[in-house]
């Protein structure tokens, strides 16, 4: 449901996400097809404008992805939150979401096999709420 991309300045987006295999297409069927680019440290191209950028994404997902789209990317949403995703630094350690016997952290700043989204978050509330 997760794909790392190659991103630089032309291409700004290093995430995407499968929204309709991360929702439940039965229940949601309008996810179905949808997908959703995420830009980390998004400064530059929130002064570019968020209609270039989206310009970019769509042709980045154009050459990264082609084969894989069903047809011409469409553009449903463009969003901006500037306190979306933490400053991400190397050998940056998240803590594991088991904080004590019976008690379970959830968050996207726990440790887990995505980064730190929206989507992350959820997952590990999923995941704490089941154990």
């Amino acid at each position: 449901p997760m794909l790392a991309l190659d991103s630089d300045a032309e291409a700004p987006a290093q995430f995407v996400f499968d929204l309709g295999r991360l929702r439940d297409a039965r229940a949601e069927p309008a996810a179905d097809g949808v997908l959703a680019f995420v830009i980390s440290g998004a400064a530059r191209c929130i002064e570019r404008g968020l209609e270039a950028t989206a310009r970019q994404v769509q042709a980045q997902a154009r050459a990264q992805l082609g084969a894989l789209l069903r047809g011409e990317p469409a553009l449903l949403r463009v969003l901006s939150e500037k306190r979306a995703t933490f400053l991400c630094t190397p050998g940056l350690r998240r803590p594991p979401a088991a904080v004590a016997p019976g008690l379970v952290a959830a968050g996207d700043y726990v440790d887990g096999p995505y980064p730190a989204t929206l989507e992350a978050a959820v997952r590990s509330g999923v995941a704490a709420a089941a154990a």
